[in-house]
């Protein structure tokens, strides 16, 4: 139980440095020598953050300082933090209240937030892991480093720390418990924290990258903010079994930079199989895709991976649709659509209109929700009466042939978009051109971010009624700062292609780095009851809620 608490704890540090974003200016390099970085065939994770208060300096992070620096910002990140620094006892041990120690641990997670920091764990062949963080920090700071954790891990442990024998202001916690040497120490102007066996290997290797001022950056020495590279599935046996993660988890690196009025990001991910080559080509459903949108989705190459989903080898579809669009438009929040073309579309949404009827049917009253229903027209179905969202299903005949057209509100009236004025929105026949410009994309998502936060956040309430979890409450720290912040998202654009036979390639240009629906979970996150684990919807009883 005490090594998942260090564990949490050092992922703690991790977190925080990969959830925010920075900037990075160029360091002098010292005249030493040292081997360039090469990374171990052990390493499992490495994360790089430039810390806000270098960010603060650098133009290129301008608008997202401002964001950052908002009051609503501020609070909440102060209740993030506050139940970061409880996580280490409330999750494993349950407990619900803050104590001295983690107390203690908050003024550290405000030095992560505020400066550099750089984490690498590696995780050895049959041996237990190994974590190195480093944080660059003035002496007074460094002192309180010092003596809070050294209470905060004697709260965990059980054991205090003694003087180190090679640093005047250093300790080492030695236990026989895994990970079994905890040590603090010092160089260049950096704090040291490491846990792993007595054979330290890691900790030498980045104590003597400090010492010639050449920390190694995930991306090569690059400008980037925020720099992560992680194996997965590596990284997964680490964690507490609790977290239920998956199997065959792919590598992933990812880089976060800017422009000064954008957030750029660029990542990349390996599977661990072979990706399904070559794509066919792209056919929009034009006539179907209004003039004025929201948003605009286009994902490619999904059969072999919708195939793997046994709900729809129940459903009577002669194979699962290659090619998915999605699209909202101004107006209502519930007018989402998608088209998803196949062969044969009007037969078998006939077979899914009388599937749904036949058997679906049954299954909704007995749970008490109501039943599909033909559509007036007899082309597929609807569900419910509502006149806010009113799923439907149907058959479309479009320039591209026959699709599986669906929504939430059948009546498409444009309404109107309070940024219309303010940032440029691209015609869908310029979408279509981009899109089929790129051979080896597989993933297209523009949108106006600004305009899609109130409508993700309202469907994500309605799926909570439909599902019965509970609604994300509108006082909330996580809602208040997406209502403040909406008019002042503008455009996101984001494109993954395919660049290698397992290997996926992501670039996306935005004003806060996420998406709308990204920003609505993120909230939901963010107000768990176990954060940094698991949704507030899922986790808390819908009596319970304020």
């Amino acid at each position: 139980m005490c090594a998942q608490r260090i564990v949490l704890t050092l992922l703690i540090a991790g977190m925080l440095a990969s959830a925010a974003s920075c900037s990075k200016s160029e360091s002098d390099q010292s005249s030493a020598t040292v081997a360039p970085y090469i990374p171990s065939a052990d390493m499992t994770a490495r994360v790089h953050w430039l810390g806000e208060d270098r960010l603060g300096v650098t133009a290129h992070a301008f608008y997202l300082m401002r964001l950052w620096q908002l009051p609503a910002s501020a609070k909440l990140q102060d209740q993030t933090l506050a139940r970061l620094s409880a996580a280490p006892w409330r999750l494993p041990a349950g407990e619900t209240t803050t104590n001295d120690s983690s107390a203690r641990l908050r003024p550290l997670l405000n030095d992560i937030v505020w400066n550099e920091s750089y984490l690498e764990v590696h995780q050895p062949a049959r041996q237990p892991a190994e974590f190195v963080f480093a944080i660059k920090l003035n002496p007074d700071r460094a002192g309180i480093w010092e003596t809070n954790l050294a209470i905060v891990l004697k709260s965990l442990t059980g054991t205090g720390p003694v003087a180190s024998a090679t640093d005047p202001h250093g300790w080492v916690l030695q236990r026989t418990a895994t990970p079994n040497r905890i040590e603090l120490t010092h160089a260049g102007g950096w704090t040291i924290v490491s846990a792993a066996p007595d054979n330290h290997a890691l900790l030498a290797g980045v104590l003597d990258w400090i010492r010639h001022d050449q920390l190694p950056a995930v991306g090569g020495g690059t400008n980037d903010w925020l720099e992560v590279e992680a194996d997965l599935s590596r990284l997964a046996a680490i964690l507490p079994p609790s977290w239920h993660l998956p199997a065959q988890l792919p590598e992933i690196s990812l880089a976060l930079n800017g422009d000064g009025a954008n957030v750029l990001t660029r990542g990349q991910l390996t599977l661990p199989q072979p990706l399904p080559l070559p794509l066919a080509a792209w056919n929009f459903p034009t006539n179907l895709i209004p003039h004025l949108l929201d948003s605009f989705t286009a994902v490619h190459g999904l059969q072999p991976w919708l195939s793997s989903f046994k709900i729809l080898h129940v459903l009577p579809l002669d194979a699962p649709p290659d090619r998915l669009y999605f699209w909202s438009r101004p107006g209502a929040p519930s007018q989402e659509y998608f088209a998803a073309p196949v062969p044969d579309a009007s037969n078998q949404v006939n077979r899914l209109t009388e599937y749904l009827l036949q058997k679906s049917n049954p299954w909704l009253a007995a749970h008490g929700y109501v039943s599909f229903d033909h559509s007036p027209d007899a082309n597929g179905v609807v569900w419910g009466h509502m006149p806010t969202i009113q799923p439907f299903l149907r058959f479309a005949d479009t320039a591209a042939g026959g699709v599986i057209f669906g929504g939430l509100l059948p009546d498409t009236h444009p309404g109107t978009n309070t940024q219309d004025n303010l940032y440029a929105r691209p015609s869908p026949s310029l979408l279509f051109a981009r899109i089929s410009a790129q051979t080896n994309l597989v993933y297209y998502d523009w949108e106006l971010t600004g305009s899609r936060i109130q409508p993700c956040l309202y469907l994500g309430q309605v799926w909570r009624v439909v599902s019965r979890h509970s609604q994300l409450p509108d006082e909330s720290l996580s809602v208040r700062w997406l209502q403040t912040i909406t008019p002042r998202l503008g455009p996101c654009t984001t494109s993954i292609t395919c660049t290698g036979t397992n290997q996926l390639s992501f670039v996306r240009q935005s004003t806060l780095g996420f998406t709308g629906a990204e920003l609505q979970l993120m909230a939901d996150w963010l107000e768990s009851p176990q954060f940094p684990r698991g949704l507030y919807s899922l986790l808390t009883p819908p009596s319970a809620q304020p």
